[in-house]
């Protein structure tokens, strides 16, 4: 039994260290980022201002990586102030992106919330066959419905706005799968006596489906706005006017060539992301098991 638990610590030692291992190579970009975005312009161009090509693998590949730092010499916050105070067309391109974020999200909660409690709540025929076609949307890749999606919208003549992207978004089937299997779990004897003390319909969802909903309704806030906060596709598709695209489309052009700027700017733009997935991690991590998905 003592040889047992120690090869069980031991694998599990083996494990730890692999995942911290893994997890510091997919933080290595964020670290580099933050960094470089603290570094003044000249020191920025002695890192990358010599590309690195096929050919440096067998000749000064070690001297060029040598060269490159990951901790500034002097912190310098000149990238961030001409971001956000010098580069007005940033802030106008964060709005943007705001434009299609937050309709998605609003949108998308309540039609995934009514659906899911049709879906779980009223019984009628070939509800469960509907709820499958449901699921094969959601399987499709964006690829493969992205079209279907332009020749709507340009039978409804809005292919060059915003809401191609935001209708295919608020009635996206993820958000009613994720709704309806978190419903599912709430007793029956809930709805049962809510029914006995003569409430209707809209006061169920209200007052008793709602609040037992709370985890999933941040985790699918959380996950739509991922999702259309880093959108590129679509924008690209459906949005031909620069003015008018998401921080997300445009972040390689907004500098200009100065690679400062970028490392600034994509430091700006992840903080809303980070900031809502550390804040709202348990719930992120609750809503999604009280869901069932793997």
């Amino acid at each position: 039994m003592n040889g047992y638990e120690a090869r069980r610590k031991r694998k599990e030692k083996y494990i730890m260290v692999f995942l911290l291992l893994a997890g510091l190579l997919f933080l290595l970009p964020l670290a580099v980022t933050f960094t470089n975005s603290l570094m003044t312009e000249g020191e920025i161009i002695l890192n990358f201002g010599s590309k690195i090509t096929l050919f440096d693998l067998m000749d000064g590949l070690t001297e060029k990586f040598s060269r490159l730092r990951l901790i500034p010499e002097q912190i310098s916050f000149q990238q961030y102030f001409q971001v956000l105070l010098n580069q007005p067309s940033f802030l106008i391109l964060l709005t943007n992106s705001l434009k299609i974020t937050l309709p998605v999200i609003i949108g998308n909660l309540l039609f995934a919330m009514l659906t899911a409690y049709g879906f779980t709540i009223w019984q009628w025929r070939h509800k469960e066959i509907l709820f499958m076609v449901f699921i094969v949307v959601m399987l499709m890749p964006l690829q493969a419905v992205l079209v279907p999606n332009y020749i709507v919208a340009d039978l409804l003549h809005i292919k060059a706005s915003y809401l191609a992207i935001i209708l295919p978004g608020i009635f996206s089937p993820f958000g009613v799968f994720l709704m309806r299997q978190s419903m599912k779990t709430i007793p029956a004897a809930y709805f049962e006596a809510a029914k006995i003390d003569g409430a209707t319909n809209l006061q169920i969802f209200i007052h008793v489906v709602i609040p037992q909903l709370k985890s999933s309704i941040a985790a699918l806030s959380m996950l739509m706005f991922i999702e259309y906060w880093n959108l590129v596709e679509q924008a690209v598709v459906f949005i031909d006017d620069y003015a008018k695209e998401p921080l997300s489309v445009y972040l390689s052009r907004i500098a200009e060539g100065r690679i400062g700027l970028v490392f600034a700017a994509s430091c700006v733009y992840m903080f809303l992301p980070l900031w809502f997935l550390l804040l709202g991690q348990k719930d992120l991590e609750k809503g999604i098991e009280l869901s069932g998905v793997k």
